[in-house]
This record gives structure tokens, sequence and C-alpha cells, in this order.
């Protein structure tokens, strides 16, 4: 599914549209640039092939992040020090057009309210250097009322595309209406039965449930733990025989659990606990000053606070994946109307960022495209 019979083949035109967000500009815009003379074919081509049911975008992903691995390991540039951590997390790409395919009103943290567009879930790899997406789904949230959050009117003018079960698109198409621990429990298995393999997951409290954790505990025959925070809401945990939320927790152990992490300038209190039926280490944890207390759940019994707090942090690097691919290289800033072109759009961002993303550490300014002015001009690399 990843070749064409006729035309122009497919890696010239994946390769064309990856040059084209690296510049910046769209596929009508290249051409109103006279960007024709790259290759002797119109731009209706590059529109077909993004809107192509049978173009398998997940199985390209995972190649592209298997085949970086594989050139890490032919070059002798794997780090071994520091273990590889699954990232999961979602974010929102906003849009503008009710007409758009399977768009939906949904609740945007950042701005605290709802927004017309998707919710894009990710499933990164971190080894500390580099992050890398593996695989991705786009949902829409039902709402309340069940109606997306859009009038009648305007699901009836949505774009509509007929598919067919056997094409790669039928089951994209298919998960913009599953839940999204479901999704990220296909994800993990998918992931790992490709090769892609890491010791953790790290996650942040939303995905915290014993379903997920369970399932995480069952990849690889428990070759991977979870580590996230938890929600300090009404989820009771079972603690020395007896079940209590969070706030029930610190009342408890407060006075004579509580430690001192001088590192990381902060107090936590350690507890064994089931959530469930899965067995799982409670970390209590106050900041400074800090009057509120946060959670954090790991399912590695034997691991002390610091390393798992020192583990956790990566997970910010989802979150910088995330900004620099809608800062960058437009994420989310596809309008077309069918739903495969979205799919499309977003992936062909993630494998412009393994392919092109420098990892050396640094401020933006070590961006080749970055602007610089005055000293810093000279430093750049461009």
């Amino acid at each position: 599914s990843l070749e064409k019979i006729s035309g122009i083949t497919s890696v010239t035109l994946i390769v064309s549209l990856c040059l084209f967000r690296i510049n910046g500009t769209s596929i009508f815009g290249a051409y109103r640039q006279h960007f024709n003379g790259l290759l002797d074919t119109g731009k209706n081509c590059f529109y077909r092939m993004m809107l192509r049911p049978g173009m398998d975008w997940r199985r390209l992903l995972l190649g592209m992040v298997t085949r970086f691995y594989a050139i890490l390991r032919k070059e002798n540039a794997e780090r071994v020090d520091i273990p590889r951590c699954y990232i999961l997390d979602d974010t929102t790409l906003e849009k503008t057009g009710c007409h758009i395919e399977k768009i939906s009103r949904v609740f945007d943290h950042v701005k605290g309210r709802c927004v017309l567009g998707f919710k894009l879930l990710l499933l990164a790899l971190s080894d500390g250097t580099s992050t890398l997406p593996v695989v991705f789904s786009l949902h829409r949230e039902k709402g309340k009322d069940k109606n997306f959050g859009l009038t009648s009117l305007e699901r009836k003018k949505q774009f509509c595309f007929g598919r067919q079960d056997h094409n790669p698109d039928y089951v994209r198409a298919k998960e913009c209406d599953k839940s999204k621990i479901d999704t990220a429990i296909e994800m993990l298995r998918r992931a790992w039965k490709h090769g892609i393999r890491a010791q953790y997951l790290l996650a942040d409290s939303w995905f915290a449930c014993e379903k997920l954790i369970e399932a995480v505990r069952a990849i690889g025959k428990g070759a991977v733990h979870y580590i996230g925070l938890g929600k300090m809401g009404r989820t009771r945990y079972e603690v020395r025989g007896r079940l209590h939320n969070a706030n029930e927790l610190i009342a408890l152990y407060e006075s004579e659990e509580t430690r001192q992490c001088r590192k990381y300038k902060c107090l936590y209190i350690s507890l064994r606990a089931r959530l469930g039926g899965q067995p799982v280490r409670i970390f209590l944890i106050k900041y400074g000053k800090n009057r509120n207390w946060n959670i954090m759940l790991c399912s590695d019994m034997g691991m002390g606070f610091v390393r798992a707090f020192e583990l956790y942090q990566m997970r910010w690097n989802i979150e910088v994946l995330n900004k620099e691919c809608k800062g960058y290289l437009a994420l989310g800033q596809y309008q077309g109307r069918n739903f495969n072109g979205q799919v499309a759009d977003c992936t062909l961002c993630f494998i412009t960022y393994i392919v092109y993303w420098p990892w050396e550490k640094g401020s933006l300014h070590t961006k080749p495209w970055a602007k610089c002015s005055g000293r810093k001009k000279n430093s750049c690399r461009h």
C-alpha cells in the first residue's frame, strides 16, 4: 500500500511534501512560488497522495522510527545509560471550518474552554537525547448532549467520504470515535510488536486508571512499568487493607511517613498500595512551601522516589515535541475537509521532525531555520 501503480512514485511525492513543510509553505504556495520546476507534474498529484484511501500512513511512520534506531545501532550511537521510555499525551488541533469531516468541539486545557478541532493522541519514544513520535490517532468528543458540540445544520453540512473496510483509512476513521484509553493500549501493543521497545510508560493524571496500568504490565510479560501522576479526587487506593483516597492518605500518614528529599527540595510520603487489582507504589509529593500535594504512581514496587521522579521528568519531552511541531512544522494547520488529509498531514509533520530536526541540546537558535541577529548570528548553524 506504500507504492503507486503508475505516475510519480510515492517516495518522490512524500519527500517533496516534507520539503514544502520545511520551507514553511503549502502545496499551493509552493507552486505559486514557481517551485514547479522541482517536479515535472502538477499540484493535484500531491493532493491525491494525501487523500489516497489505500495509503497506510501509520505503517510508514512506524517504519521511519524503526529505521532511525537501526541507523543509531549501525553508528554505535545508542544511549545505554538511560532507559527508553514510552510517553503518552494528547494535544488539541484547533480548526476553523465546521465542514471538515468528523470535526467536533473538544476541550482545550490550555485555553480552559471548548474549541473546534481534534484531539491528537500521541505515543512517543524517548531515550534521553531524542524524542520520536511513534504512532498517533485523531479523536473527537461527543460532549454532554452527544452532538459533538455542533448544531444539526452544521453536522448535516459536514463532508462525508465513503470508505471500504479493507483500506487503512477505514480503520483511522473508526478510531476517531473510540475511547482514548483503548486506543492508547492498542498503540502500545503495536509499537512493541514492531520492535520499538521501552522499559517505562510515562503519562499524566488523565491516563491514570487500572485498565491502562494492567494493559501496560501485560506487554512483554511484565517488561514495561507505568510511571505517572495520579488523580487527587475520589480515586480510592487500598493501603494496608483499607480503601482511601489521596486526601485521606495525606491526613493519615503525613505526620509519621513524611520524608524529605534534599536533592529536589520537596517532601514525600511513600506507600505500598493497590489500584483495583494492580499493585502500585504511591508517592505523595509536596514542593517547597506549597500547601498542595500531588500523587505519583509507579508499578515498579522496588523503585525509590528519586529514581521515579527523575524518570517522570522525561515526560516533558513530549510537550516540547508538540510545541515545536506546531510552531515550526505547521502541525494541525491543514484545513482540508477530508479526514484522510488530516491523518496524512500529521504523519508528514512527524516524519519531517524525525528526518530533519537536530537533536543537539541548546536553544532554538540551533535550529537551521531560526531567525537570528547581532552577535548570535555567527554561532548559528545554517
